[in-house]
């Protein structure tokens, strides 16, 4: 039996965040990559940060970028 690599806790977080945010970025016109890619960036920016703090600059991020 082959033994499954789990996700980092840091690729389920982003993962986590990420479907969190799908309908929002939708709405902002973002795709689901570019989307991976802001999350990836804020918690990079944040380490350690808690999920709700991390969606709020996350969100404002995409807000401003979609200006």
């Amino acid at each position: 039996m082959a033994v499954e690599e789990l996700a980092s806790p840091r690729d389920a977080t982003v993962s986590s965040l990420t479907r969190r945010l799908h309908g929002y970025a939708q709405g902002l016109g973002f795709d689901d990559r570019a989307v991976r890619q802001i999350v990836e960036a804020v918690i990079t920016a944040m380490p350690g940060a808690e999920d709700v703090d991390a969606l709020a600059v996350a969100r404002n991020w995409m807000l401003q970028a979609a200006r």
